[in-house]
């Protein structure tokens, strides 16, 4: 956190003169900062991406989760079956997308540490081998924030797979009212489905891909030097969050 802490500090300090004047697409793919990685690909918990005036962190919220914890990847979609670590990804997308599995739970916020609204992102299911999965495969539940805490959530159905076994991206858009809302935070939380419709994110299968992630900066207020309080109480609030 503290290595994380600092060079946020340097990337923000760079960024707080300046308002970003337009939405901001999250792709994983060009222009990605991959250096605050340990074993890139690979991302474990406590772990951050960077792409253009944001940062993606990766975390776990189970009881006892400890630095070193797998819960995503960096896949390449032009050749899922030797990126994709022997599960099951969507077939459809030929660039580079985030994975995040083992109940992993990825989390948006700007580096200037002002708000920003969610409009649309691409995602699909990601399996593990063997086990069958329903039609409904997942419940995608999209969290927003304000420093005090949560602020709304929406919703989100992700198939099972195709008649051929296949998985897909599908583009889905925030209703007006989520989108219209401005968050210090925005946090993807995956509750896998059985076959009786029951969802949870506690049996290590609530895994999912992201891509194209469109985010609509607001005009900061924030003064860099709170910064690192707000992404301190971020993961302390997730740590202590129930599962």
């Amino acid at each position: 956190m503290r290595k994380f802490l600092q060079h946020l500090a340097l990337s923000a300090a760079a960024l707080i003169a300046t308002v970003p004047a337009q939405a901001e697409v999250i792709t994983f793919d060009q222009g990605l900062d991959t250096s605050l990685l340990g074993f890139g690909p690979l991302i474990t918990t406590d772990e951050y991406l960077l792409q253009g005036s944001y940062a993606i962190g990766m975390f776990n919220t189970k009881i006892g989760a400890a630095p070193g914890d797998l819960v995503g990847a960096l896949v390449d979609g032009s050749d899922v079956v030797n990126t994709c670590f022997g599960l099951v990804c969507p077939t459809d997308n030929s660039t580079q997308f985030l994975a995040s599995v083992n109940d992993g739970l990825p989390d948006f916020f700007r580096l200037d540490g002002g708000t920003f609204r969610l409009t649309q992102f691409d995602a699909s299911f990601i399996a593990a081998s063997g086990p069958a999965v329903p039609g409904l495969a997942m419940v995608l539940r999209v969290i927003g924030y304000d420093l005090a805490g949560i602020v709304d959530y929406e919703d989100f159905y992700i198939p099972g797979p195709s008649t051929a076994g296949t998985y897909s991206f599908s583009t889905y858009t925030a209703s007006s009212a989520f989108a219209e809302q401005e968050f210090n935070e925005i946090a993807f939380w995956g509750y896998a489905c059985d076959a009786a419709g029951n969802c949870s994110r506690s049996l290590d299968i609530a895994q999912f891909a992201l891509d194209n992630v469109t985010l609509v900066p607001e005009p900061s207020s924030l003064a860099l030097a709170g910064l690192a309080l707000a992404g301190l109480v971020s993961v302390r609030r997730r740590q202590t969050a129930a599962a």
